[in-house]
């Protein structure tokens, strides 16, 4: 798999902390944006999405790919409270309460590439 860069902007009112499969964090307060880069040995990597408040997690979702699938997250609760909406290697994601959303081609980030995703509020 080649190098990937994700990035995450995260326009909720919710700060976000975001754990990497590979030992990876990054934090996004509210209105701000991160990335993360990992390498073409970084395979099968997962991204647990978590938004707190008050420094209670209240949500988490997920954003996760490897040469033989790909796909996210936004999180399901009973108040829908996040939405999401990005691009892997410019095939485009949405959700809203939508819970996994699988991209495709199965193979769309065998070579690496970008991954990119906007959070908001519901």
């Amino acid at each position: 798999m080649g190098p990937v860069t994700f990035n995450i902007h995260n326009q909720t009112k919710y700060e976000l902390r975001v754990q990497s499969s590979n030992g990876a964090t990054a934090e996004a307060a509210s209105g701000a944006s991160t990335s993360l880069g990992f390498s073409s040995n970084d395979t099968n990597i997962t991204n647990a999405m978590r938004w707190y408040e008050d420094g209670i997690c209240i949500l988490q979702g997920s954003v996760a790919w490897s040469a033989g699938g790909s796909g996210a997250d936004d999180g399901w609760t009973t108040s829908n409270i996040i939405c999401m909406n990005g691009e892997m290697n410019g095939v485009g994601f949405s959700g809203c309460n939508e819970g996994w959303v699988e991209l495709q081609p199965y193979n769309l980030m065998a070579n690496g590439g970008e991954v990119s995703v906007t959070y908001t509020n519901a």
